[in-house]
């Protein structure tokens, strides 16, 4: 804060020697009127003048630059509103990821299981087959057999019944004899 008051002083004592030195009268037209004043106070004017306007423009630029540093402090904060709901989202679907992959690794044992299942079920499946097999093979030899003894059966029931009939046909002879007797 000196430093500016230095410096401030420092201007003003230049200022009043610039003064004290260009104290002559100059004629001044502007626009139809004629004005004498000294050369310093003009310059004074025009400094003066030149001030406002810069202070003018300074200004609006000034309200410019509040006007668009309001407006992004606005966009940043709803900016860090949608960053917050944009983080929650996040986290509230990396938790259903999780979930989803607990669920994904769930079904991926089941899957392994039933596949086991499916091949010790084939297992037993090929078993039944060649027990299936193995007693068709057998129902046909078993059939064979009983059509051999079916067969045996036949002729000894028939080489019974000749004897049978031969003997019930010698008895018939011998009734026929003892009653032509």
């Amino acid at each position: 804060m000196q430093i500016g008051f230095i410096v401030i002083l420092i201007m003003a004592i230049f200022v009043t020697i610039f003064a004290i030195q260009n104290g002559d009268f100059v004629a001044v037209d502007l626009f139809f009127a004629r004005y004498q004043m000294p050369l310093a106070v003009i310059m004074l004017i025009c400094l003066v003048l030149g001030a406002v306007m810069i202070l003018i423009l300074g200004t609006t630029r000034q309200f410019k630059k509040r006007s668009e540093h309001k407006e992004l402090v606005n966009k940043i904060r709803t900016l860090e509103g949608e960053n917050a709901k944009y983080g929650i989202d996040i986290k509230t679907l990396e938790s259903e990821k999780s979930q989803f992959q607990t669920k994904l690794e769930a079904f991926e044992t089941e899957k392994q299981n039933l596949q086991n299942e499916i091949v010790e079920f084939s297992e037993k499946v090929t078993l039944l087959e060649d027990k299936t097999r193995l007693q068709e093979e057998e129902l046909v030899v078993k059939n064979q057999e009983i059509e051999m003894l079916k067969a045996q059966n036949i002729d000894e029931i028939k080489e019974d019944t000749e004897i049978t009939d031969e003997g019930a046909i010698q008895i018939n002879n011998e009734d026929s004899e003892v009653e032509s007797q």
